[in-house]
């Protein structure tokens, strides 16, 4: 299983605002792809004045794929009833399953959702995390529409394990993802 390295780097953070942002990147990145069905070993976050990374260890290739089951309407219901449940989950009647219940026939439909790569989910879920992330003063500039502490200079997402390594490709407002960090600004 890999691991995975993410660091966003930027201006100055100021002080007092570090150490809660590396604890809440922490904690939106982890529980938003938790929610999507992906796991992890564990993970830790950190901070420096310029600089917020989280490094999470055993993480799963995909999610798992699910089945959720739905109960529509009653059998003998309006056909308008079983044609908006047939819209809202995608299927046709004759995928439908009927079942006797206490109160009579009721139309079953087992939806399955196939699992998702874990880079989709790593993608997706860090983009809304530094979208809406929680800083208590932020800024914009330049033309874009992000919001952040200071101005957001490179994102490195990285997923590695022992054979191989590969940059998660996402692009927020121009930055894109990549493999290459900064040292010291005047050394």
């Amino acid at each position: 299983m890999p691991d995975l390295l993410i660091e966003l780097l930027s201006e100055e953070i100021p002080a007092r605002m570090q150490r809660k942002a590396s604890l809440d990147l922490e904690k939106l990145f982890t529980e938003g792809i938790s929610e999507l069905g992906l796991t992890y070993e564990s993970s830790a976050a950190f901070s420096t004045p310029r600089r917020l990374t989280l490094a999470l260890e055993n993480v799963s290739n995909k999610s798992l794929s699910s089945v959720e089951e739905k109960r529509g309407p009653r059998k003998d219901a309006p056909e308008k009833a079983i044609q908006g449940f047939l819209k809202n989950t995608g299927l046709e009647i004759s995928q439908l399953e009927v079942r006797q219940e206490k109160k009579g026939e009721f139309y079953f439909a087992n939806i399955r959702t196939e699992g998702r790569n874990a880079a989709d989910i790593i993608s997706l879920v860090l983009e809304k995390t530094v979208r809406n992330f929680p800083w208590p003063k932020s800024m914009r500039w330049g033309e874009s529409s992000l919001k952040w502490v200071r101005p957001l200079h490179s994102l490195i997402c990285i997923l590695y394990d022992e054979d191989d390594s590969k940059v998660v490709e996402m692009d927020i407002e121009g930055i894109s993802s990549g493999d290459k960090t900064f040292g010291h600004r005047f050394m």
